[in-house]
């Protein structure tokens, strides 16, 4: 070839395959495009699902009940912070573990919790999911006990108000005849004796006055500040006759130093010696009753121990309130009669009991400083 020739032009073959190689290279910008757009709206779909979940989350934790989201598998999927804390689960855990420490109430869809008291509901999602809603209610429990024991205190404090009137008439004449026996002629021993019943009569009536009353309010006398030593040896004294009767040895433990309170003496004596009478009953012949005196810098305490068969657990909850009994023939006043007292005086009191190994009804008083009497 000359170097004047000029250069071939190309053949149609080689201009026909340069054609499908441009039109994959504008297809894979093409998908490149679409590629690009998809993961511009995915990244956009996720980050709006995000802030959806991360609404959702902080709409849970804000809501007054602790929710818990369950899948099919029974699996925690999803759960507010205060669910967390009251569950102790977190997402994936199984929901089953924490409904068995759940203890049912006798109220539909309440659980005991420790020592807490939650309402459980649930419902179902379209997609089979189960929601559950954990209410705290302990709070609005004890208002709603505390509310029905005051009806029942005051159920009790009229009961015992026309008790009261319909044992003081018989009373009075009993006290009456016993006051015409000992002005009349009488030998030391009958004195003796007519005395003794005087007493116990007059301690009666002002157990009737007093103590009943207490129901109510606290009386129109003001409180005196009692010294728990000479007080608790008086109930032993006015107890050991019963107890004797019974063949039951009363002890009576007090510390070196003495305490105080501040109340009201004769219903005082009345809710201890109720307490001291039903430790006695239900002690064996040959058995032992203890009362025990324990202090600190802020209270005394007297526990009243016996050897009896203990407190039926199913009564054990309701053993202070009115017309709940374990005793044959009982009217189930007598300790709701003793919490009232006790309570007034600003205390509280507690039984520790088991099936076969007794009872200690523990007495807790605020101790007072004014001088004793």
């Amino acid at each position: 070839m000359s170097p004047s020739a000029q250069p071939e032009e190309p053949t149609p073959a080689v201009a026909d395959a340069a054609d499908p190689i441009a039109a994959v290279i504008a297809e894979q910008a093409s998908l490149r495009r679409s590629l690009a757009d998809s993961t511009g709206r995915l990244a956009g779909s996720l980050r709006e699902r995000t802030a959806v979940a991360a609404r959702l989350a902080l709409i849970l934790d804000s809501l007054p009940a602790a929710l818990v989201v369950v899948d099919a598998a029974g699996r925690v999927l999803q759960l507010s912070a205060q669910a967390g804390r009251v569950t102790g689960l977190g997402p994936g855990d199984i929901w089953q573990t924490f409904l068995a420490r759940l203890t049912p109430t006798a109220v539909a869809d309440e659980y005991m919790l420790d020592r807490a008291c939650l309402r459980v509901q649930q419902s179902r999602t379209p997609s089979g999911e189960m929601v559950y809603s954990l209410a705290d209610v302990t709070h609005s429990i004890a208002e709603r006990a505390g509310i029905e024991r005051e009806r029942q205190l005051v159920a009790l404090g009229q009961f015992a108000a026309h008790l009261a009137h319909q044992l003081r008439t018989p009373l009075s004449a009993a006290l009456l005849h016993a006051g015409v026996l000992a002005r009349g002629s009488l030998d030391d021993g009958q004195r003796a004796q007519v005395e003794a019943l005087l007493d116990r009569l007059q301690h009666m009536q002002a157990y009737i006055s007093h103590a009943f009353d207490q129901l109510g309010d606290h009386g129109s006398s003001p409180a005196a500040p009692i010294a728990l030593g000479p007080f608790l040896l008086g109930v032993r004294a006015a107890m050991a006759g019963l107890a004797a009767r019974r063949q039951i040895e009363l002890r009576l433990d007090l510390p070196p130093d003495g305490a105080q309170v501040s109340g009201w003496r004769v219903p005082l004596e009345g809710a201890v010696s109720n307490l001291v009478d039903n430790a006695i009953h239900f002690s064996p012949a040959g058995g032992v009753v203890s009362l025990q005196l324990e202090i600190d810098a802020q209270h005394a305490r007297l526990r009243i121990v016996d050897q009896g068969p203990g407190v039926d657990r199913n009564l054990l909850p309701r053993i202070f309130e009115p017309f709940v009994s374990g005793r044959e023939g009982g009217t189930g006043l007598g300790l709701s009669i003793v919490r009232g007292v006790i309570e007034r005086h600003g205390g509280r009191v507690s039984v520790d009991s088991a099936p076969g190994r007794g009872a200690a009804f523990i007495v807790e008083l605020p101790r007072s400083t004014v001088g004793g009497r």
